[in-house]
């Protein structure tokens, strides 16, 4: 697959030679707290983009408990961030409950780039960033540094509507398989959508569209239930994943696995999509 590099996001005139996504019906199912980025750069590199969410993102009805586990965030030697869903209620309840950043100094934070980037704009401070933007690079990470014991705290989703994908409990059990304490806490809400999608539905099933595109592993569980387990379907088409993580969740569901970038963000996914369409 050839490569697409330094791809110039701001340029406004662009030949339709250097637009391989030109004019392209790009189906994705993101929530909507994602697909506005997403579906802007389909539009800026050409692409008639198709928003057909599957999964929505809220916040938890209730936050007692993480504000008890906040409260005693000593308790835990690191918390594990994988997703920025996690990072931002639990920047927002440390600012409701008054405390300063300084409170997390003995207490040791893994994230993400992007995540960590919030954490530090909120002023709280990130010791680790794994090479590998995935749980299982934070895993490796932590062994490198030396890390065999310990409790970690370890935001989720509570997940309603859809099986729970395998991330988040694969995740804690390589925690544990090096030797800590793994503790999960619900801090934000994965819903399945059912909404009667009828343009995009049909779009789908008529042969309407040229890439499909998965952000998460719940995204591709509650579309498979949309159209009856119909994988055929989906296979007619171009599948592309936004991570490694997404990509397996894809290949156990027996579906085309087109194309995974190397890096795990927006700009990224879409680089490979324009490389994988100039083949």
């Amino acid at each position: 697959m050839k490569e697409c590099k330094n791809i110039d996001f701001d340029q406004k005139l662009v030949s339709k030679h250097d637009l391989p996504v030109y004019g392209k019906h790009i189906l994705f199912t993101s929530p909507r707290n994602y697909a506005a980025l997403l579906g802007d750069l389909l539009i800026q590199r050409g692409a008639r983009p198709v928003w057909m969410p599957t999964i929505e993102i809220w916040p938890m009805p209730d936050y007692g408990e993480l504000d008890r586990v906040i409260l005693s965030l000593s308790d835990y030697d690191w918390v594990a961030f994988t997703s920025e869903n996690g990072v931002e209620p639990f920047c927002k309840r440390f600012q409701s409950l008054g405390l300063d950043p300084g409170a997390v100094k003995n207490t040791r934070l893994a994230a993400f780039t992007a995540d960590s980037i919030l954490l530090e704009k909120n002023g709280v401070k990130v010791d680790l960033v794994p090479e590998e933007m995935s749980p299982r690079g934070i895993v490796d990470e932590l062994v490198r540094s030396g890390v065999n014991s310990g409790r970690v705290l370890v935001p989720c989703p509570h997940v309603s509507g859809v099986k729970e994908p395998y991330v988040v409990p694969e995740f804690i059990k390589s925690l544990e398989s090096i030797g800590m304490t793994a503790d999960r806490l619900e801090v934000y809400s994965t819903v399945a959508l059912r909404d009667n999608k009828k343009i995009e539905r049909n779009m789908l099933l008529n042969g309407e569209i040229d890439i499909i595109v998965f952000t998460s592993s719940a995204e591709i569980f509650s579309l498979l239930d949309q159209i009856d387990k119909a994988k055929e379907v989906l296979n007619q088409y171009t599948i592309a994943y936004m991570g490694t993580f997404t990509a397996k969740t894809g290949t156990e569901a027996g579906l085309n696995v087109d194309i995974v970038p190397k890096k795990f963000t927006m700009r990224s996914l879409l680089e490979a999509m324009e490389a994988h369409c100039r083949d």
